[in-house]
Parts: C-alpha cells; structure tokens; sequence
C-alpha cells in the first residue's frame, strides 16, 4: 500500500485524494468509515489554576488494517472538524517527491537522501528528524522505545509551526 505525501496540499491513500481542511466526514466515507474514534479531552486545567479552557480538545480517527493486515494510520482534525495531520505507523510506503520511504529501512539513508536534494532536517531528539520545508517527521524505531535505527514512524500536518 502506498501513501503519496503532497506537501501544504495533503495526500494520496492508493487512488484516493485526501486534502488538508477535508470535513472529516468526507474523509471517514472516502475511507469507508473504517475507522475507530479516538476523540478525548486531555485535562491540564490543574496546571492553569483550573482554567478548563486550556484543556486540549484531540479528535483523531485510528484506521488499522484499512488495506492491509498490518497497516496503521492516525488522522487527526481540529476543533472544527477539518483534517490536519497524518500519522503513519506501519504498513505503506510513502513517496515524498521521488523518495520512497519504507518502514523497517535505515531511517539514515532517507535522510541522505533527503539532505542530496538540498531539504534541511532538524535533528529534534536522537532518531526523531523534523524536515520543516515538507512540514514532515520522520522517527526511528529507538526513539519510540524501540530498538534499531529503522523507520518506525511518519507524521505530516497542515501546520508545523509547534514542532519549530
């Protein structure tokens, strides 16, 4: 299964076009409401003398063995219910301009390649590379508690501003 990644635009699931700002209805039926809800509100208003409007508001669809029996997804919307990041897990490839990422690989070598185009990285913890002109993160196996320097995860967002 493949995902192609259209940086500021959005992505392709195998032939389905998914944008940035899609209503998540729209997306849920173009995948076939084969999703599990995995909205929760996650309570910080201890932190902020009790000022609940500082609680975040997390919307996010899981999708697990959507084409395949070992692939994993995660989208996730804002407070409007427009679609905004992508978390891959396992289970695709995904082309980013002609580079093919593929999870259990070197996570180095699509650095490289990254880095021969020209497309600077920030290095954001050990195994975790932040490629801010594709507003992508790309992590390795270790730095999700893991062991080994492959790919383990892919994230993409609409807006990337809070990982700089």
């Amino acid at each position: 299964m493949e995902i192609k990644y259209l940086p500021n635009k959005g992505f392709f699931i195998n032939s389905l076009k998914i944008e940035w700002n899609d209503n998540r209805d729209v997306v849920r039926k173009l995948l076939e409401n084969k999703h599990k809800s995995d909205d929760q509100i996650i309570d910080v208003s201890h932190c902020f003398n009790g000022d609940e409007s500082i609680n975040i508001h997390q919307k996010r669809d899981i999708y697990e063995n959507l084409y395949s029996k070992n692939d994993s997804l995660f989208l996730s919307y804002n407070k409007d219910n427009v679609l905004n990041e992508l978390e891959v897990h396992h289970g695709f490839d995904i082309l980013v301009g002609d580079i093919r990422l593929k999870f259990g690989k070197e996570i180095m070598d699509f650095v490289k390649l990254f880095q021969n185009k020209g497309i600077e990285y920030i290095e954001t913890e050990s195994g975790n590379y932040f490629l801010p002109d594709l507003k992508i993160v790309i992590a390795n196996n270790e730095s999700f508690g893991g062991n080994g320097t492959c790919l383990e995860y892919f994230y993409s967002a609409f807006n990337t501003d809070h990982l700089m």
